[in-house]
């Protein structure tokens, strides 16, 4: 019950399981691969995303807050950088973990429990911080002045998320594979105008193929990866 509640068996509910039960059950639950205890003594680890969505929606921003607004304490608490957590285009986006355990969003409005998005300004920072329970640094410098203030992004209107550029691929596929298998069931594979032209339609399909690969992405977010690798 304690496991289907919690995600995990807890020390003190494994030590109390241990003096109540015989050693032939003991031995069933610690053989289950189901079973698990909580990792202990991770502390905090605040893992703010760094990948290309988010870096065009301002985290190397938001790394640099995160980092100025959290309190110097005994190594409990990690700040660092991560790959793509997921929601793309809502970022920036922050996972953070207390003993390995996700801390939920419990800020109005956010549906995704288990991630931090739009954590785009001092004021997003603190309100993080504080459910995480660690209470944030008053800010000074110019960037915080104003608790309000936005993290500057650099997305542009052709910059596509990545759940938006797979659907419009998985549309642009369709579009092209319907036409060419339309010609395949008529007969008229490879023809253009009047004239037959060998693998003209194999050459079309690998050239759609290989331009929405480039769909929605800019020579800024690609540059900016560079950097952060």
């Amino acid at each position: 019950h304690t496991q289907s509640t919690n995600g995990f068996i807890t020390p003190n509910h494994s030590s109390s399981a241990t003096m109540k039960r015989p050693l032939s059950t003991l031995l069933i639950v610690t053989a289950s691969s189901h079973a698990y205890t909580a990792p202990l003594n991770k502390g905090l680890e605040v893992r703010v995303c760094q990948d290309k969505d988010c870096l065009l929606d301002g985290s190397r921003e938001t790394l640099d807050l995160v980092q100025s607004m959290t309190p110097a304490d005994d190594g409990r608490i990690t700040i660092g950088p991560c790959g793509c957590l997921g929601p793309c285009g809502s970022g920036p986006t922050i996972d953070i973990r207390q003993d390995g355990i996700r801390v939920k969003d419990t800020r109005d409005g956010q549906d995704n429990y288990f991630l931090f998005r739009q954590i785009n300004s001092a004021k997003a920072v603190a309100d993080m911080l504080t459910i995480a329970g660690v209470e944030p640094l008053q800010q000074t410098d110019s960037i915080a002045e104003n608790n309000e203030a936005a993290v500057t992004g650099t997305r542009q209107w052709y910059d596509l998320d990545r759940n938006s550029r797979i659907t419009l691929q998985r549309i642009l596929y369709a579009l092209t594979a319907l036409p060419l298998l339309n010609a395949h069931l008529n007969g008229t594979w490879d023809v253009i105008g009047d004239a037959v032209v060998s693998n003209s339609y194999y050459a079309i399909a690998a050239a759609i193929f290989v331009a929405s690969q480039f769909m929605g992405t800019s020579q800024r977010s690609n540059a900016m990866l560079e950097e952060e690798r």
